[in-house]
C-alpha cells in the first residue's frame, strides 16, 4: 500500500502539485465516488444536485466556494455510513451559449441565421462537445467528489423528454397558456427576459423628467405630462390622471391632440395614477409599459409597438423618426417638441432602468406573443409548505426573503427567441390557429406536417433548470435513483438564484413530485476582495481558483485587471506588484479550501485576496505535513511492550480529540463550516502541536519501553483520527499521509481492534469519527485537571520570558495552594509540569519564599528562582519605568478625576 504514496516524507515542505492529480486518479480508480455500487446499497441514501454552471462557464472563487461546501458534505456523509450521492452536470445556458458561438462564427464572417437553425444548432453542439465540460474538469481540481457516471446536462436527450413532459403535464393542468402581453425585452439578445433577469440598480441612475405640452383638441388649452422615456410618446393613446384629483376633473373624457403624430388620444381616469408623480397627468403607452398595458386593457385602448426587436423605430412613427435607435429618436423628439413650442422643462432626477442581468442592456417594454406559466397556485402551495416549516433556510433569514418573493410573484414569461434551447413542444395549425401541445410530435402533425407548424421559441433556460433535482435522476421515467435518493437533502445555492432557481424547483417538484426537492436550502457567503467589493470581471479585482491552486505569473495575475474599468485598474495593480512582484506560487486545492471556509461566516461575506491563501492556507498545510512526518518517525515497527497505562496527557489528548470530534460533527450537521474549521485547527495547531507532541517527545526517549508504547500509540491515533475529521475539508493532503502512516500502523501492530487502520486503504472510505468510537475517551475532569497544568506552565514560560531566562535552563518552583483540595492533583501532575516547563524541582510550600519571583494565580502562588540566572540591575531599571509610567498615569486620572468640568 505505501507504494500509492505520492510525496516522499524528506520533502521538507508539503508539495500538492506533486500529490493533487496523482490522488484524484486513485479515487477515481477505486470508484470512490460512484453511488449505488453493490457494498452501500444496504447504507442510508443521501443526495445533493450541483446548481448545474453554464457550459460557457470557467471556474471562479463563487464556484470555488459553493462547490467546496457541497463536497465537505457528500464527503463527510460519504465516510459516515451513507451511500452519498452528488450528481454533477451543466446547464446549456441559451442566451449566454447562442452569443458565445454567434461570435465565433462573425470572427469568420458567417451570419448565423444564414445556416439556417438546424445548421446553427449543429455549431453549438460541435462547441459544446470541445468546450462544454471545461468547467467540470476544474472541478476535479478543486477536489469536487462528484459521482461522474452520472453527469447531466440539461439538453441531454434524457432531460429533454423531462422538459416536453413537464411542459405538457402544467398545460394540460391550465397553468401554461399563451397570449399577447407585454414583456421584458433585450434588443441586444432579441429576447424577451423574465421579471426576475432584470435588474435594476437601487436608487436608480442618473436621468431626466421632461414636461411636454398636449394641446387639447377643443382648443380650450394644453395638459402638460411627465415622461423619462420621451421617444415612447409616438405610441401614446390616452393620457390618465386620477379620478380623486380636483386639478382634472373637469378634463376627464376630452381629447388631447398628440404631438408629431396628430393623433387623437382620450383624457382617461385610473385610481392607478399618482397626483404626485410630475403634474399629475400621465402619458399612457400600453404596448411599451406594464403599467400602461394593465390601463390600456382597463380601459380598451389601442396598442400601438413603435419599436422593432433591436429597439430602433419602426413605421408606425412619423417618417422623420424611423430607424432610429431609441436614444436617437429621444434625442429627435425632444427637439421637434421644443423647436414646435411643446417643451415645458427638463428635471434632472434619478430613474429606475431595468437592465438585463446578461447583457447589462437597458430593456424595452415590448408587447408580444409569448408563453407564460400561471404562477399564483404554484406558489400558494410552495409557501404553504414553507410556512409550516418544511423547509428551511440556512441562514434562516433567507425564509422571508423567499416567502416574500412568493407571496407576490407575477406569471413567469418562459418563451424565448432563440434556437439554442428546448423547443417548445406546441405545433398551431396554420389555417385555424388551433394548438397541440405534446411529449412528441402529435399523430395530426404527422399526417398533415404542412397544415402544421411548431412554434419557433424555446423555454426559458431556467424552466429546465427547476425540474433538476428529479430530472437528473431519471424522471419521468419511475428510475431506481428517483426511489433511492429523491428528495434530495440539501441544496447549497447562492442568494442571488432564489427567484431564478430556488423557488422554481420547489414549486415544479410540489406539482409534479408532490414532494419538496430538498429539506435544506444553505445560501453560500458572497466572494470578495480585500477591500470589500464582490468579485467581477469589470472590476478586474476577481481571482482564478486555478491561479491559487497551481501558481501564477505577473502576467497572470494582471490580465484580468487590465480589461477592468480604469478607475479600477491602478489600485489592483499596485496592491498585486507590492504583494506578488515575481507572481504566486501556488498553495494547492486543500489551502484553497481551508482558507475560503475559514471566512465563510454567517455574515455572508467572504473577503479573500491572494495574500491571505499564502498567509493562512500554505503555512497550515505545510504544518500538517511536518507533524504527519515527525508522527511516523516517533512510530516503530512491531514491539514487543504492551502499552502502559494512559498517562494524564494521554487522556487528555484522548479527550480533546473525542470533543473536537463531537464540535466537528455538530457544526458540519448545522453547516456552521467556519466553527468546525476553527475546532479542527485548535485541536491540531494547539492541542497536538504544541502541548501533546512536546510533552510527548521527553517519553519516546524513556527507557521504559511499555511507556513509549502508550505515547506512540496514543500519537497514532490521534493523528489518525484527526486525518479523518480533516478529510472532507483538506481530501488531498489527508489523502497523502494516510497512505504513508495508515501502513506503518498496521505493520507496527497498533490498535488492533480498531478495524479502520487495518481494512481501510484509502481515507476517502474510512468511517468519520463516531460519537461511541469518542464516547470513552470524553473526560472533563481529566480536561480540567490538565488546564490547571497548562495554566501553570504559561505562567512559568510568562515569567521566564518577562526577566530574559532561556528556556533552556532548567528553574527551581516553589507552589503555595491557596485552596484547600489542590495537593493531590498536584502532586500527581508533579513530573508532568517539571518536563513541560524545564523544572529542575517542584516543591510545595506553605509559607513565600524570599528573592524568588512571584506570579499570583486564582488559587495558587508560583515562585520561580530566576534571580541566579538574571541581570538584577536591568530588571529593577525596568521595573522602575513601569513605576513611574504608573505613577504618570495616575498622576493625569487624578487630576481629571478632581476636575468638575
Amino acid at each position: 500500500m505505501a507504494s500509492r504514496t505520492l510525496l516522499t516524507l524528506d520533502e521538507k515542505h508539503y508539495d500538492p502539485s506533486k500529490v493533487e492529480q496523482g490522488v484524484y486518479e486513485l479515487w477515481m480508480k477505486h470508484d470512490v465516488f460512484t453511488a449505488g455500487t453493490d457494498d452501500r446499497k444496504g447504507k442510508p441514501s443521501y443526495s445533493i444536485v450541483i446548481p448545474p454552471p453554464n457550459v460557457t462557464g470557467r471556474l471562479h472563487m463563487g464556484h470555488a466556494l459553493n462547490n467546496t461546501l457541497q463536497d465537505v458534505l457528500i464527503r463527510y456523509k460519504r465516510m459516515d455510513g451513507f451511500d452519498a450521492l452528488w450528481v454533477p452536470g451543466t446547464d446549456h445556458a441559451g442566451i449566454a451559449t447562442q452569443s458565445v458561438v454567434n461570435k465565433q462564427l462573425q470572427a469568420k464572417g458567417i451570419n448565423f441565421r444564414d445556416l439556417g437553425r438546424e445548421g446553427f444548432l449543429e455549431k453549438v453542439w460541435e462547441w459544446k462537445e470541445k468546450y462544454g465540460d471545461t468547467i467540470l474538469m476544474q472541478l476535479r481540481r478543486l477536489g469536487c467528489s462528484c459521482d461522474w457516471t452520472r453527469t447531466a446536462f440539461t439538453m441531454s436527450d434524457d432531460l429533454s423528454s423531462a422538459v416536453r413532459t413537464a411542459f405538457k403535464h402544467l398545460y394540460d393542468e391550465g397553468l401554461i397558456y399563451k397570449g399577447k402581453y407585454i414583456v421584458n425585452w433585450c434588443p441586444v439578445d432579441k429576447t424577451a427576459l423574465s421579471d426576475d433577469e432584470v435588474i435594476t440598480k437601487d436608487g436608480g441612475e442618473p436621468g431626466y423628467l421632461w414636461y411636454f405640452n398636449y394641446p387639447l383638441t377643443d382648443g380650450s388649452g394644453m395638459v402638460t405630462v411627465a415622461t423619462t422615456r420621451p421617444e415612447t410618446m409616438l405610441g401614446d393613446t390616452a393620457v390618465a390622471v386620477n379620478p380623486a384629483d380636483a386639478r382634472y376633473k373637469e378634463l376627464i373624457g376630452k381629447t388631447l391632440r398628440l404631438p408629431l403624430v396628430d393623433r387623437e388620444i382620450p383624457i382617461i381616469a385610473d385610481d392607478y395614477v399618482d397626483p404626485e408623480f410630475g403634474t399629475g397627468c400621465v402619458k399612457i403607452t400600453p404596448a411599451h409599459d406594464p403599467n400602461d398595458f394593465q390601463m390600456g386593457l382597463r380601459h380598451d385602448l389601442p396598442m400601438i409597438d413603435v419599436m422593432h426587436d433591436d429597439a430602433t423605430m419602426n413605421d408606425e412613427v412619423p417618417e422623420a423618426f424611423r430607424g432610429l435607435d431609441r436614444y436617437e429618436c429621444r434625442k429627435a423628439v425632444v427637439a421637434a417638441l421644443d423647436e414646435a413650442g411643446f417643451l415645458e422643462n427638463i428635471e434632472e432626477r434619478m430613474t429606475p432602468v431595468g437592465r438585463s442581468y446578461r447583457s447589462k442592456e437597458v430593456i424595452e417594454y415590448r408587447l408580444s406573443d409569448q408563453w407564460f406559466v400561471k404562477m399564483k397556485p404554484l406558489a400558494e402551495k410552495a409557501l404553504e409548505e414553507s410556512k409550516q416549516g418544511k423547509l428551511q433556510y440556512f441562514p434562516d433569514r433567507w425564509d422571508s426573503y423567499y416567502q416574500s418573493w412568493l407571496e407576490n410573484t407575477r406569471d413567469w414569461c418562459i418563451s424565448r427567441q432563440l434556437w439554442w434551447g428546448h423547443r417548445i413542444p406546441a405545433w398551431h395549425h396554420k389555417e385555424s390557429g388551433e394548438i397541440l401541445v405534446d411529449i412528441e410530435t402529435p399523430q395530426a402533425v404527422l399526417d398533415n406536417p404542412e397544415q402544421w407548424e411548431q412554434e419557433e421559441d424555446v423555454l426559458d433556460t431556467w424552466f429546465s433548470s427547476a425540474l433538476w433535482p428529479y430530472s437528473t435522476l431519471g424522471w419521468p421515467e419511475n428510475t431506481e435513483d428517483l426511489e433511492r435518493y429523491f428528495p434530495t437533502n440539501v441544496l447549497v445555492t447562492g442568494k442571488d438564484i432564489i427567484f431564478f432557481w430556488v423557488a422554481r424547483m420547489v414549486m415544479t417538484s410540489l406539482f409534479t413530485m408532490k414532494k419538496l426537492p430538498f429539506e435544506h436550502v444553505l445560501i453560500n457567503s458572497i466572494i470578495c476582495d480585500e477591500q470589500g467589493e464582490t468579485m467581477s470581471k469589470s472590476k478586474g479585482n476577481g481571482i482564478d481558483p486555478l491561479h491559487v491552486i497551481d501558481g501564477a505569473t505577473k502576467e497572470d495575475l494582471t490580465g484580468p485587471v487590465q480589461e477592468a474599468r480604469p478607475h479600477n485598474m491602478e489600485k489592483i495593480m499596485k496592491r498585486i506588484e507590492k504583494s506578488f512582484p515575481d507572481g504566486f506560487s501556488g498553495v494547492g486545492a486543500d489551502a484553497l479550501r481551508y482558507t475560503m471556509l475559514m471566512g465563510a461566516t454567517d455574515a455572508q461575506q467572504v473577503q479573500i485576496s491572494l495574500k491571505k491563501f499564502d498567509e493562512i492556507g500554505r503555512p497550515l498545510t505545510n504544518k500538517i505535513w511536518n507533524a504527519g512526518k515527525l508522527i511516523l518517525s516517533m512510530i516503530d515497527t512491531p514491539a514487543e511492550a504492551t502499552p502502559s497505562a494512559p498517562a494524564l496527557e494521554d487522556r487528555w489528548i484522548q479527550s480533546r480529540y473525542a470533543a473536537a470530534a463531537e464540535a466537528v460533527r455538530k457544526h458540519f450537521d448545522t453547516y456552521s463550516f467556519h466553527h468546525a474549521v476553527s475546532a479542527l485547527y485548535h485541536f491540531f495547531w494547539d492541542d497536538i502541536c504544541d502541548w501533546y507532541l512536546e510533552i510527548a517527545k521527553p517519553r519516546l526517549k524513556s527507557e521504559h519501553a511499555a511507556d513509549r508504547r502508550r505515547v506512540q500509540e496514543t500519537l497514532a491515533e490521534v493523528f489518525c483520527g484527526f486525518l479523518r475529521l480533516i478529510h472532507p475539508l483538506m481530501p488531498f493532503i489527508s489523502e497523502e499521509l494516510w497512505g504513508h502512516i495508515q501502513p506503518r500502523i498496521a505493520a507496527a501492530g497498533y490498535g488492533a481492534t480498531d478495524e479502520y487502520w487495518h481494512s481501510h486503504e484509502l481515507i476517502a472510505c474510512a468511517p468519520f469519527p463516531s460519537a461511541s468510537e469518542c464516547e470513552d475517551y470524553r473526560s472533563t475532569e481529566t480536561e480540567a485537571l490538565f488546564s490547571r497544568v497548562q495554566e501553570i506552565v504559561r505562567t512559568v514560560r510568562n515569567m521566564r520570558a518577562s526577566a530574559g531566562v532561556s528556556p533552556a535552563v532548567a528553574l527551581e518552583c516553589q507552589l503555595l495552594l491557596e485552596k484547600e483540595g489542590l495537593t493531590n492533583a498536584i502532586e500527581a501532575t508533579k513530573d508532568l509540569l517539571c518536563n513541560a516547563a524545564n523544572l529542575s524541582s517542584m516543591t510545595l510550600v506553605t509559607d513565600a519564599p524570599e528573592r524568588m519571583s512571584v506570579s499570583v494565580l486564582s488559587d495558587a502562588r508560583i515562585f520561580l528562582n530566576l534571580v541566579e540566572h538574571m541581570d538584577i540591575d536591568a530588571e529593577i531599571s525596568r521595573n522602575q519605568k513601569s513605576v513611574d509610567k504608573l505613577d504618570k498615569q495616575i498622576a493625569s486620572l487624578s487630576n481629571r478625576l478632581s476636575n468638575e468640568k
